[in-house]
């Protein structure tokens, strides 16, 4: 028996949660490794699976129908979960639900690459196409999207953030920040319905790199569903272009390479919610939120994002800002 404990983790709970585990599952675990959260990697002697425990059990019904839904579309790019065909494990308030695990390729999805953003705006595209059909079977279990709302919330919260993060940066900058997540939002509220006159799909809504996942065999898996929610597909795309963008060095002539963007650039609150800063503001709020917790080499990127990006962004800016007055 092999208990990989998380340095600093409870070797308590750790060892608790394992006795739990092998006498309701009776699968001769071998090894439990913490991941992060409530994220676990468990090794048999024959398999290997990831165990991940969700608040409620109505949350991990979902996930486990949306999962199967999928793969009955014809969409074989993601996980599945194992049914246990028994009670659900409960332990310490959280529902654990059992997922496939992927086998990584050596060669992580990285954005700054540009065959793997490509392709990664390609598998999220065919993601829509396959999840348009599930809207019906979905309505009233998810929520509708509502990015403004969202995006009201980071600057508000950024907004209270901001006398820390001027101990880091110039407030000249922090102040053009919030100038344009206010043009930005304003904006996009007033035209976002110029996004969502197609049938709707179910939405990732969290298109960070770390979700895509290229197997070992090579195939691009796009993984973790907990923000899906129903709207138009223009707000994941939306998200995936504020995503790459740092590594097109903020050029809006990349953008219109791209397939499945560019048809999204004609739109004018597409274009402001690009103007929306989401990473610099996502970033300091999670910090400083999280301040007692980060370690202070986490604060050079953020440092460097806003920035060092910021004559680059100014220009994004503007050039967009000339499109949406042509």
């Amino acid at each position: 028996m092999n208990i990989n404990i998380k340095r600093g983790g409870d070797d308590y709970f750790f060892n608790r949660l394992f006795s739990y585990l092998n006498s309701e599952l009776n699968i001769g675990i071998k090894e439990m490794t913490h991941l992060r959260g409530d994220v676990f990697l468990i090794k048999t002697e024959n398999t290997r699976f990831i165990l991940k425990g969700y608040k409620d059990l109505r949350k991990l019904k979902i996930q486990e129908a949306f999962a199967s839904s999928l793969r009955k579309s014809g969409f074989d790019q993601s996980y599945r979960f194992y049914n246990q065909n028994k009670d659900p494990l409960h332990f310490h308030g959280l529902y654990y639900g059992c997922i496939e695990y992927i086998d990584h390729h050596e060669k992580r999805f990285d954005y700054g690459i540009q065959a793997d953003r490509e392709e990664g705006v390609e598998l999220l595209n065919r993601f829509h196409d396959h999840t348009s059909v599930l809207v019906p079977s979905y309505a009233g279990m998810l929520p509708k999207t509502d990015l403004a709302k969202k995006w009201h919330h980071r600057k508000n919260e950024f907004t209270e953030n901001q006398p820390g993060v001027n101990f880091y940066v110039n407030k000249t900058i922090t102040e053009e920040l919030l100038e344009w997540a206010d043009f930005s939002l304003r904006n996009f509220v007033n035209s976002r319905k110029d996004l969502e006159t197609g049938p709707p799909s179910i939405l990732h809504g969290d298109v960070a790199h770390h979700n895509f996942l290229r197997s070992k065999e090579g195939k691009l898996y796009l993984i973790d569903f907990d923000l899906i929610s129903s709207g138009s597909r223009a707000y994941d795309m939306l998200q995936y272009a504020n995503r790459i963008l740092p590594f097109l060095d903020w050029q809006f002539e990349s953008l219109e390479k791209i397939n499945h963007l560019n048809k999204w650039l004609d739109s004018d609150a597409f274009l402001y919610g690009l103007l929306y800063p989401a990473d610099i503001l996502r970033e300091w709020n999670r910090l400083l939120r999280n301040r007692n917790q980060s370690h202070p080499y986490s604060l050079a990127p953020i440092v460097e994002m806003t920035v060092g990006q910021f004559q680059q962004r100014k220009q994004f800016q503007e050039k967009v800002k000339s499109r949406l007055n042509d």
